[in-house]
């Protein structure tokens, strides 16, 4: 599963000289169907053969999207998306829909279009299709991430609501620990935040919820000043973003890295981190620039 969260657009410049608000939390979200197959050539047949393929149409159209999203390509990946959730509607398939709409909004927040992306999931929630308790409680996962730093109560009134549909047996455990995490530092209650974190942590199924808890206690204990700390979470956190590929969060981690080690002195440290982030930021708006062509 991919994060809950979505990653903002600021400036590197700003990054470094003001620190990191957040490194948002990116959950896989996954749609299978399988429908049974039948032989011969009746017209019943011939139609499930033909919902069949629409199914796989819809699933690879899925696949180009997440590969375009990979590659920082939002606005590709969000129609990609877009057109699965559109083919599986045509198949009245709520669940697989609501997922791809929900990848969909996520593609789109990444591309600084988080308005639209919140009234995808505002349409979802207001769906009167049966979902998942794990759609639910995505969806209100992605709402609490987007509106956290423009209209804190909102964000807490949706993180509530994931928790309820999540009661702690869902898969995104960890996640909704980092989000209520944020949540926390965004209210100026650190302390909360850095134990929050730490059972995040302690729940964490995979590498991704590890680096997002990592990075989450990292950055509550910048607030509280204890750098020594920040340092031992964010390399780590570093360390697992390079391995799963995912440019934003390494950036996230090199800025944390920067301040920690420029709060303890290391002036050597904190100018390799800020030049590797510079060079990072630098590097991704090429990338990004190359794919807008």
């Amino acid at each position: 599963m991919r994060g809950l969260e979505t990653t903002p657009r600021v400036s590197i410049n700003a990054l470094l000289r003001d620190g990191v608000r957040g490194a948002f939390v990116f959950l896989t979200l996954c749609a299978a169907l399988f429908i049974a197959a039948c032989a011969g050539n009746s017209p019943a047949k011939e139609e499930s053969a033909s919902g069949n393929a629409l199914t796989k149409a819809a699933q690879n159209i899925e696949r180009r999207a997440s590969q375009a999203f990979a590659k920082s390509e939002f606005d590709s990946a969000a129609a990609g998306y877009e057109s699965a959730a559109l083919v599986y509607e045509t198949l009245a398939l709520p669940e697989p829909q609501a997922r791809a709409r929900l990848s969909q909004a996520r593609a789109l927040a990444d591309a600084g279009r988080a308005p639209q992306a919140l009234e995808i999931i505002a349409a979802l929630l207001q769906s009167p299709a049966g979902l998942s308790s794990e759609v639910i409680t995505t969806a209100h996962g992605r709402a609490a991430a987007l509106t956290l730093d423009s209209d804190l109560p909102r964000a807490q009134t949706h993180l509530q609501s994931a928790v309820l549909a999540c009661a702690n047996t869902c898969a995104q455990t960890s996640a909704l620990g980092v989000l209520r995490a944020r949540t926390e530092l965004a209210a100026n209650n650190p302390t909360a935040a850095a134990s929050s974190a730490s059972a995040a942590l302690a729940a964490a199924q995979n590498s991704n919820d590890r680096a997002n808890a990592l990075r989450a206690r990292a950055q509550a204990n910048a607030a509280l000043g204890q750098h020594a700390q920040v340092l031992l979470d964010a390399q780590q956190a570093l360390a697992l973003d390079q391995d799963l590929g995912l440019p934003p969060r390494v950036l996230a981690d090199l800025v944390l890295l920067q301040r920690a080690s420029q709060a303890q002195g290391d002036t050597a440290a904190a100018a390799r981190y800020s030049l590797l982030a510079q060079r990072a930021a630098a590097a991704g708006a090429a990338l990004r620039g190359e794919a807008a062509k």
